[in-house]
């Protein structure tokens, strides 16, 4: 049986809750034209900064229901941290098309390109995130003890 500490709950959904939220808005922001580079090169991405504000909202609601002393709120921990990576895949599947169409191919429009360009914020993040999957990596196959 593993075991969790839901102050370790609170730290971890509130932590990375703001995290996608601020990287959300930095997203918004490069769409109008001002661009941010704090944690990668944002896209400029609406449907990026929708699927930020999402997960953003996953580890925000786990935060609250921690705060409460709910014990379910691990489920919202696992659930963002799931979605976070899965968003990383999705964004390594992006550079590895892009490593293709540059040395594969030997696309014009990819002239110069180096994995480095690829690095976005969802990336990043998505990374940062398998630090939120590691004490909850188990919640689905066996009971876990939240302790409060």
């Amino acid at each position: 049986m593993s075991r969790i500490n839901l102050g370790q709950v609170k730290w971890l959904t509130g932590i990375f809750g703001l995290l996608y939220l601020i990287g959300g808005m930095i997203e918004v922001l490069a769409y109008f034209g001002k661009e941010i580079k704090v944690l990668g090169v944002p896209t400029g991405d609406l449907f990026a900064a929708f699927a930020l504000f999402t997960i953003s909202a996953v580890y925000l609601t786990g935060l609250k229901r921690a705060i409460e002393g709910d014990l379910r709120s691990v489920s919202y921990l696992y659930v963002g941290a799931l979605l976070s990576i899965g968003l990383a895949l999705i964004a390594v599947l992006v550079m590895g098309a892009d490593a293709i169409e540059a040395y594969l191919l030997h696309n014009e429009d990819f002239a110069g390109w180096s994995p480095l360009d690829d690095v976005t914020t969802y990336l990043v993040l998505g990374v940062l995130s398998i630090v939120a999957y590691l004490p909850v990596r188990d919640v689905s196959k066996n009971p876990i003890e939240v302790r409060a």
